[in-house]
């Protein structure tokens, strides 16, 4: 039932019905009906097609522990799902072992051990297949250089399975896409065009064959053609007008082609987005982007989000940006929170603008107000006040003398600005996407050193989100100052933020008070 519902893409019902069945086989292990290895093999195929992957994980290790029951056939397709289900999760050391692990039990069980019909040839084929295509793919560089033998051996495998089960069946088709979109990726990395171009019409072919065996709206053949615009956009000569090409054209309307039909918020539909999003950025687009998010950390999951927020910047390579009211978990080593990879990154000529508070912008009135409520703040004291505040002396100061000792050192591969306008939230921006969190508390005294107090929402660049944050940044920055253009006026400042005071209180009093 789950496979007829997501074969008629009828993706939620599938889910549920997965998750039914999981749960009944659970149910079972408990009694004297207890389903086999096969059962549950099976069961973590489809968890896997719906990207349910530590659930698979688990699935498969009851399998695998169940094939030694009896069921010892069942051992090398296990092994095989378990190698690729730890691939899609991005863990390519186990992924590599569990490879290894199916080839082992697939030799050790011989040749004559599968049934001599055609479905033991595809069995065997079909294990032999999908090890090596793990192996080709973790021994591959994030850079996209192959390992020739690791590659070579992915595509006699591949030939092998095509032979037995057909050039249309699944897993050959799927196999090919993979092989030209690494003969691609390889011959960018090496800069050998020729080697694309041939890729390319590869990728070409596959997708009439995918759209002729599912349908034209298929999420496999909308991912063809999408992989294929894109590879080709990224061909495209830079002496040539991109934003006229046929490659973007081809581009943009497979993406809305992929929104319409399968909706904004499916994988397939935000994979292309992304392609988009990264392939020329700068060049105007017709599509309408999603407003999505992609993880809500709440504040007792502050050490995730962290994770999270150095897993981005280990992974940018040209500019970061970040607002924030102090800054202080990015620049302070004492903070022990994100220096040590900013360092990093500034090593590797990462560029780094950052807007900060003005500490005598108009939040200023607000001091003391959450750990204070008692102190009287006036238009007279309100400047000492803030200037012997634990935010100024602990984080303002200390920041501002950490960036200058940054500067120093690294040029200006690092900027900081310092805004007259308050700052709701800290925004971090990668190439890759952005994290949000917004802030509770008007009390400048309370924003720093007490850790995320609302929720954080991280999200990826093929989004609303993303492009409204870099718009906000954009303006922001324009209006920001120097930190030499703040000390040369910070007097100035200083009288705006008394100004403002005096307003407030003579607001606030009662008519006929002194």
């Amino acid at each position: 039932m789950a496979k007829v519902l997501l074969a008629l893409r009828f993706e939620a019902s599938s889910l549920r019905v997965v998750w039914l069945g999981l749960r009944l086989l659970q149910l079972a292990e408990a009694g004297p009906h207890a389903c086999g290895a096969e059962v549950w093999s099976d069961a973590a195929v489809l968890l896997a097609e719906h990207e349910q992957l530590d659930q698979a994980r688990s699935a498969l290790v009851t399998a695998l522990s169940k094939s030694r029951e009896g069921a010892q056939s069942l051992r090398p397709r296990i092994l095989a799902n378990l190698a690729a289900v730890n691939l899609r999760s991005g863990n390519a050391r186990d992924a590599g072992r569990w490879a290894e692990s199916a080839e082992e039990a697939l030799d050790a069980m011989g040749r004559g051990s599968w049934p001599a019909d055609r479905d033991g040839k595809e069995e065997e084929a079909a294990v032999r297949l999908m090890f090596n295509w793990v192996r080709a793919a973790v021994t591959a560089t994030p850079a996209g250089v192959q390992d020739q033998g690791a590659t070579t051996s992915f595509a006699q495998a591949a030939r092998t399975f095509s032979e037995i089960a057909g050039d249309q069946h699944s897993l050959s088709l799927n196999a090919a896409f993979d092989l030209a979109l690494r003969a691609i990726k390889n011959a960018a990395a090496t800069g050998r065009p020729e080697q694309a171009a041939r890729g390319r019409e590869a990728l070409e072919i596959i997708g009439l064959h995918v759209s002729a065996t599912y349908g034209t709206e298929d999420p496999r053949a909308l991912a063809v053609r999408a992989v294929l615009a894109n590879a080709e956009l990224e061909a495209t000569s830079a002496g040539s007008d991109p934003s006229g090409s046929s490659a973007l054209a081809a581009l943009e309307r497979i993406a809305g082609t992929t929104s319409a039909v399968l909706g904004v918020d499916h994988p397939q539909s935000l994979a292309t987005l992304d392609s988009r999003a990264r392939i020329l950025p700068d060049l105007p687009s017709s599509l309408e982007l999603p407003y999505r998010i992609d993880h809500f950390y709440l504040p007792q999951d502050g050490e995730e989000r962290n994770a999270a927020k150095k897993e981005a910047l280990g992974r940018e390579g040209s500019l970061v940006r970040l607002i924030a009211h102090g800054g202080a978990s990015y620049l302070l080593e004492d903070a022990n929170r994100f220096r040590p990879i900013l360092l990093e990154r500034l090593a590797r000529h990462v560029h780094f603008e950052i807007i900060i508070s003005n500490p005598w912008n108009s939040l200023g009135v607000f001091i003391n107000k959450d750990l204070h409520p008692d102190g009287e703040v006036t238009a007279e004291n309100i400047i000492d006040i803030i200037r012997n505040s634990r935010y100024y002396v602990e984080t303002f100061v200390a920041v501002t003398e950490a960036y200058e000792e940054l500067r120093r050192m690294y040029g200006e591969a690092i900027e900081l600005r310092l805004t007259p306008m308050d700052i709701p939230a800290t925004t971090l921006l990668t190439s890759e996407g952005g994290f949000y969190e917004p802030y509770v508390t008007t009390d400048p005294e309370y924003r720093t050193s007490h850790g995320m107090k609302t929720f954080e929402v991280r999200f990826n660049r093929a989004t609303r989100l993303y492009e409204d944050s870099l718009a906000g940044f954009a303006t922001q920055w324009e209006l920001a100052s120097s930190l030499d253009h703040f000390r040369r006026n910070e007097k100035q400042y200083q009288s705006r933020l008394r100004l403002l005071m005096t307003t407030l209180t003579n607001a606030n009093k009662k008519p006929g008070s002194r």
